[in-house]
């Protein structure tokens, strides 16, 4: 059996975790829509950068051919500089693929391509394994790189790949974890082949592996891993074994958030600081602007002014209220051309804001952020854009701080939970669910990957789910009224 670079990382992070992927296939969850964005944007990221490297040859083998790719390598390595995806295997069954094989005069460098922007730490162990599978290959290992995004690069008229790239030596780093991967690879081999299914304490960051409705079948919608931060979780559940929020006494408790959100679900009541919401409420100014945008972000900067992994605004939703109460007005922008659209956006936000007026958003960080960012790529509207954050209130705080918090949100105050705790308006049955998805879809709209049709249900889906979230809002200062109404009056 083999033992892959993925493999190894897999197990650096949780051996159970490995000895499911090799032993219990049918556990093994179908790629979703995020999980496929992620390779994609590897591969669009691979294939650019390889740019860097010029006449580099490619190694012809399927990831799955690891004998034969092996035996390519070693050809193609007596006769080129440069390959791309080399192999190396050893009889013990690690293997692993470079992105980059750089010979030297007697040696080779390893070259790691990641869409990051900048060195993580698991990039070390990453590297220290392929050194690990290359110099037994016999494959003598000078220096470990890793080439990664310039997350300073701004995009200006066609892409500089000197640019838009950067490279660190890593060498010092993966020499310091080396002498530990020959013992762990062994071990990983011989736990990947066992009869035994590993038995590992859950942990809060169990929580994002593709294992854990397996693992955490047993986990209570609510738990300790949601109430409690890391640490605290870890702790409590190996200490006593125990995850219902009815099992967490007081003391275990650190901060007064903790304490209100127990509290509310173990009494299934709703927790009010009347006095705050109606102080918060007080600052406010009619009319209302409820305000959401939806933004995509590509690796590789697809139009001018872009950064890698830039936030780029394509619809806004606004819902505008005279009065307390009063009627709605909806203004929706959506940029329907496979273009720039930002130029456009900015233009149709500062055309229906006017210039009085409280612009109510969920998390003002996102949206102040784009308008700055706006205003720096068109100074011709910087200062109305500007002008628009200075009107800006977070409609968030009031939930995040805790002056209004219901027994169903379950130590979140994103807007996916505490709309159903307080009304009964939510997303389940939307065509397009959350921002993550929006964003993901239009980036295949905006790239050329849909067709006609599917971009119309498309359009249709993100109009009524932008313009959601604005009513969501409306509807929750509809409730912070109520609660924070003495008399009860909305």
């Amino acid at each position: 059996m083999f033992l892959s670079k993925s493999d190894y990382m897999m197990a650096d992070g949780c051996i159970k975790a490995l000895w499911l992927k090799k032993n219990r296939k049918d556990l093994t969850p179908e790629i979703d829509e995020a999980t496929q964005r992620r390779f994609d944007i590897g591969n669009a990221v691979q294939d650019l950068a390889r740019e860097f490297f010029p006449g580099g040859v490619m190694v012809p083998a399927e990831n799955w051919d690891v004998i034969n790719g092996s035996k390519i390598t070693a050809e193609l390595a007596k006769c080129n500089d440069i390959l791309f995806e080399a192999f190396a295997k050893l009889d013990n069954g690690a293997f692993c693929r470079i992105d980059v094989l750089k010979k030297n005069i007697e040696d080779w460098d390893l070259i790691e391509i990641k869409s990051a922007t900048s060195v993580k730490g698991e990039y070390i162990q990453d590297l220290a394994f392929q050194k690990y599978v290359f110099e037994n290959a016999g494959y003598p290992v000078k220096q470990c790189w890793v080439l990664h995004l310039n997350s300073d690069y701004i995009r200006k008229g066609d892409l500089d790949v000197n640019q838009l790239f950067q490279i660190e030596d890593v060498t010092e780093q993966v020499a310091e974890v080396y002498p530990n991967i020959p013992a762990l690879a062994e071990q990983y081999m011989k736990i990947q082949t066992g009869k035994k299914e590993p038995e590992i304490l859950l942990h809060k960051a169990c929580k994002d592996c593709p294992y854990f409705n397996y693992c955490g079948k047993d986990v209570p919608e609510y738990s300790v891993f949601d109430l409690l931060n890391q640490r605290e979780a870890d702790v409590f559940y190996a200490e006593t074994g125990k995850m219902e929020i009815k099992d967490v006494p007081v003391s275990t408790c650190s901060t007064p958030k903790q304490l209100i959100d127990r509290e509310a679900f173990l009494t299934n009541e709703v927790h009010v600081e009347q006095e705050a919401i109606k102080d918060w409420l007080d600052k406010l100014e009619y009319p209302l602007y409820y305000l959401d945008y939806e933004t995509f972000q590509t690796a590789i900067p697809m139009f001018d002014g872009c950064k890698p992994y830039g936030q780029t605004p394509f619809q806004f939703s606004l819902h505008i209220q005279k009065e307390k109460g009063g009627k709605l007005e909806h203004i929706s922008f959506l940029h329907k051309e496979k273009s720039d659209p930002r130029r456009a956006l900015a233009e149709c936000l500062i055309k229906n804001c006017g210039d009085k007026g409280s612009i109510l958003v969920y998390n003002e960080t996102f949206e102040k952020t784009r308008n700055k960012e706006l205003a720096e790529l068109f100074p011709d509207l910087a200062d109305k854009l500007l002008a628009i954050n200075k009107r800006v209130k977070d409609l968030w705080i009031p939930f995040k701080n805790r002056f209004l918090y219901g027994p169903t949100q379950h130590s979140s105050a994103s807007i996916k939970k505490t709309l159903p705790a307080f009304t009964d308006l939510s997303y389940q049955d939307m065509e397009v669910h959350n921002g993550a998805e929006a964003s993901t879809r239009y980036e295949a709209f905006i790239t050329g990957k849909l067709t006609e049709e599917e971009s119309k249900i498309l359009f249709d889906g993100l109009e009524k789910y932008c313009g959601q979230d604005t009513y969501a809002m409306v509807l929750l200062m509809d409730v912070l009224y109520k609660y924070g109404d003495k008399d009860g009056n909305t």
